[in-house]
């Protein structure tokens, strides 16, 4: 007799997260491996390497920032190929978990709840898609543009680091062509929604018969984060509309507004898997403590919440049953036995209802296909993996070959800008101190900034700002005296960062040179840098020439950038970083 019974479906065995703090932070269980996300990848047997987290503390759907956590962070995670039929999903299964900050730090309004509701919409749809077209994409082919409208840089909001946009209604007209393999596949458009009346209608038309009017004004207040992604579907269209157009023209624009189109795609007839977590109810102290700004009565409060969940059950009722809703309220909403001191973030005792509540949606999923694969475990990037474990208390850096001891690093430059990287593989790190080393006594200090990037898609490139320990207090100053340099352990500069697996970035930034300051360097390769020359041939390069990490010239000093600039330099001799690691466990 079998422990249990035979399998009805598949189970996706590749995930991709974003979300909030439920789904990222260590506040409520005692390490990362208590969290929601940890038990259900435990649940699904689901291994490190088949799993990308993408969440961030604080997040909400509906903001801008590819560091934020946001829909602009989840464009990060959502790429897609550029490729023709079959137009097969990619990227595995998915699950959202937003939802709360965006009442609780964004506002309650009927707005910012029909916001959330076009962010949500957004992601689903993008998630869906087999391949997307950037504005930019074979234009005058794929996506033609009349006159009045034009390429904009717009990097914090946008699918890519631009859109095209009108601010006249003269020749205010966008052409998207379906492909000639075209075979009935759902078309998504996104265009940008304005902050307060900055927008306008952009009415639908072309070949392919389709009709409507979409507005892009006044989906945030002027006074809040100022864009928000407004994405609309067409379906009922078939493959005899290969070849077809669908026009998007702007006769109505607000006054000095603009209508902003970023991409549009196709999505999958075979969709991969989307779980959505709505948002639990929390127990009067929850939201007065977390929440000032949230004004109104407990019950009101709850409505709001309420609200916020019917809205994103309309979005998930215009999708089929490739997306499914974890109903996190009924398993969680106010019950404290399920939540922290903060009555905010669940213990693991929530985290295990949470995963029950997901559990339950990932049951319900209905395959578009008699193919369970196509639906279910769709092309992911899985990927092989290692281990590297570390003690507690002691410290550690990027991999290098120690340089000889009157080596130092190369000339420090103020707006100079480095990141050297770490892999992370152990689910109960956290880093809590970073450390430098001048390698000669100087007459005067100088002054620097570090942070933390990510690299959730293994890029080998650093990403988003994790954390950044000057933040609060100011450029760190190096002292005078040769030897190691640390950050605080306590009060402004001090940090505790929550390192999940992954690839990890540490950046420095050099504000003042002082004397000139010399700091210690490391050299030779160390696994993720490339370490042999441009051309593929070894040439004559030598420890002292083989990159061990990036560098940019010329940066602002003010703060470290919140995403990593793009065109750094793979670079040797970078200056040292160690970073001391907390095991915050007993096994």
């Amino acid at each position: 007799m079998p422990v249990s019974p035979a399998q009805t479906a598949q189970v996706p065995d590749f995930w991709a997260v974003f979300g909030h703090s439920y789904m990222q932070y260590a506040f409520g269980t005692y390490t990362q491996n208590g969290r929601a996300d940890a038990l259900f990848f435990a649940s699904m047997d689901t291994e490190a390497t088949n799993r990308r987290n993408w969440a961030v503390n604080g997040s909400r759907a509906c903001i801008e920032g590819a560091s934020t956590g946001g829909f602009r962070r989840f464009f990060n995670g959502a790429k897609k190929p550029q490729r023709g039929a079959p137009y097969t999903a990619d990227g595995g299964a998915a699950l959202f978990c937003w939802g709360i900050n965006d009442l609780g730090l964004a506002g309650f309004t009927t707005q910012f709840k029909t916001a959330y509701a076009h962010a949500m919409r957004t992601c689903i749809s993008r998630w869906r898609m087999a391949v997307i077209y950037e504005n930019g994409f074979q234009v005058g082919t794929r996506t033609s543009y009349g006159a009045g409208f034009g390429a904009v840089a717009a990097v914090g909001y946008t699918s890519g680091d631009s859109a095209h946009w009108c601010t006249a209604t003269t020749n205010a007209n966008f052409t998207l062509t379906l492909p000639s393999d075209y075979n009935g596949e759902v078309v998504s458009v996104c265009l940008v929604g304005a902050g307060g009346v900055s927008g306008g209608i952009v009415t639908w038309g072309g070949t392919a018969g389709v009709s409507g009017t979409t507005s892009t004004s006044n989906i945030l207040p002027s006074s809040a984060v100022s864009h928000c992604p407004v994405t609309v579907r067409f379906s009922g269209l078939t493959s005899a509309n290969a070849g077809q157009t669908i026009t998007g023209t702007v006769n109505t624009l607000d006054a000095g507004g603009a209508v902003m189109f970023d991409y549009w795609g196709l999505e999958s007839k075979y969709p991969a898997p989307v779980v959505c977590c709505n948002t639990a109810r929390l127990p009067a102290a929850g939201y007065t403590a977390n929440y000032p700004s949230w004004t109104g009565t407990e019950a009101s409060r709850d409505q709001d919440v309420l609200d916020l969940n019917s809205n994103l059950a309309s979005v998930v009722a215009e999708f089929d049953g490739m997306v499914q809703i974890a109903d996190m309220d009924s398993v969680v909403s106010k019950d404290a036995t399920l939540l922290a001191s903060d009555s905010l973030h669940p213990n693991e005792y929530g985290a295990a209802a949470i995963v029950d509540a997901i559990q339950a949606a990932r049951k319900r999923l209905s395959p578009t296909s008699a193919s369970q694969t196509r639906n279910l475990n769709v092309p992911a990037p899985r990927a092989g993996g290692t281990r590297r474990p570390r003690r507690s208390g002691l410290w550690y850096t990027a991999d290098n070959v120690p340089p000889p001891a009157a080596t130092t690093a190369a000339t420090i430059v103020v707006g100079d800008l480095w990141a050297i990287p770490v892999q992370v593989t152990e689910a109960r790190e956290f880093w809590n101190r970073l450390a430098l080393e001048l390698a000669t006594t100087v007459a005067a200090a100088g002054s620097v900034r570090w942070g933390i990037y990510d690299d959730v898609g293994w890029d080998a490139y650093p990403g988003e700002l994790v954390a950044e320990p000057t933040a609060a207090s100011g450029a760190l100053s190096t002292g005078i005296a040769a030897g190691a340099v640390f950050s605080p352990t306590s009060g402004n500069g001090s940090f505790q960062t929550v390192m999940d697996p992954g690839l990890y970035w540490i950046g420095l930034l050099i504000v003042t040179i002082g004397t000139p300051v010399v700091l210690r360097s490391i050299q030779g390769p160390n696994g993720v840098m490339s370490n042999t020359t441009t051309t593929g041939a070894l040439g004559a390069m030598t420890l002292a020439t083989i990159p061990n990490g990036y560098k940019l010239t010329g940066q602002a000093t003010t703060a470290m950038p919140t995403s990593f600039p793009a065109s750094a330099v793979a670079t040797a001799n970078a200056p040292y970083v160690g970073f001391q690691v907390n095991i915050n466990a007993t096994n």
